[in-house]
């Protein structure tokens, strides 16, 4: 589907990603102020918590694709967002590691931003093929 056809496609998966960065960010804030773990560390489960909330949010909500094949689009969607798992990760690792000692405060801005340019650079782009669910002349 054409960007044109759903223009407001975008800014329901800004809201599905914004739940899932809520859900990111509670995590990772979680794991650093309560248990203590260090921000590099808690990094890969709060990433793993905000996949699952956007999955649900891009299904249901962002795309309207729930009448795709549930199995195809989990698939699909973990191979995407492995590598995006990776690239979060890695990005947000670098940031952190050439911060100043004294700025590792600065985890959750340095999420939002490291975040967002992996959304709008692969996420997005390649979730409109994960969603794509035919329309029922295309599927004859």
């Amino acid at each position: 589907m054409a960007p044109a056809r759903d223009p407001l496609r975008v800014l329901r998966a800004l809201l599905a990603g914004g739940a899932a960065t809520l859900a990111d960010i509670a995590v990772l804030a979680m794991l650093v102020s309560a248990c203590g773990l260090a921000p590099r560390l808690a990094s890969i489960p709060a990433l793993l918590v905000g996949g699952v909330v956007n999955f649900v949010g891009n299904r249901h909500f962002a795309f309207r694709a729930s009448q795709g094949s549930l199995a195809r689009q989990a698939v699909l969607y973990a191979a995407v967002e492995l590598a995006a798992l990776a690239a979060n990760g890695v990005l947000f690792d670098v940031v952190m590691s050439l911060l100043p000692h004294g700025l590792a405060w600065a985890y959750v801005p340095v999420r939002l931003v490291t975040s967002h340019l992996v959304f709008l650079a692969w996420s997005y782009p390649l979730w409109r093929l994960v969603f794509r669910v035919p329309r029922p002349a295309e599927a004859v």
